[in-house]
């Protein structure tokens, strides 16, 4: 009980994160708070935390957001599958080098969304939606230390 309770809290302090208002020439800055954790859970406990998880979240960051209802699962479900597969090669590599795998995986997530949102008209093609992904990569090994402290400390497995 007591990880499952670590675990949503982790979860709602990054849906707080991204719901956080930020000023207009900061928004393409905004690291993906959600995924990141997700993301982290999934290489630490991918027994636990897996696709039908990154599909809940996903739906609510959707609400969360006012967007198409299902974007943001369909890349959340993407990228939580791939990193459930590949979780053990994950583990091995270095902070630096899990950061550019994150990073890689932020923008098919941008990309995807970006995809979506110019289908329906609202997006206009610039390079600065995979911006989200390289600030996400760059937390990534913070953030890492942070969810693993907490995870050691509450002894989650």
């Amino acid at each position: 009980m007591r990880a499952f309770f670590v675990f949503m809290v982790t979860l709602i302090a990054a849906l707080m994160l991204e719901a956080m208002p930020l000023p207009e020439s900061l928004i393409w800055y905004r690291p993906e708070w959600v995924l990141l954790v997700i993301l982290y859970w999934v290489i630490a406990l991918p027994f636990r935390v897996g696709v039908g998880l990154a599909w809940f979240l996903g739906l609510l960051v959707d609400l969360l957001q006012g967007g198409i209802i299902g974007q943001h699962s369909l890349t959340y479900v993407i990228i939580a599958y791939t990193c459930g597969v590949f979780y053990k090669r994950l583990r091995m590599y270095h902070r630096w080098q899990q950061g550019l795998f994150v990073c890689l995986l932020v923008s098919v997530n941008q990309l995807v969304d970006f995809w979506i949102d110019h289908y329906f008209g609202d997006a206009k093609p610039t390079l600065m939606i995979f911006m989200p992904a390289i600030v996400t990569g760059l937390l990534w090994p913070w953030s890492f230390i942070v969810l693993r402290s907490i995870r050691r400390i509450y002894a989650i497995r």
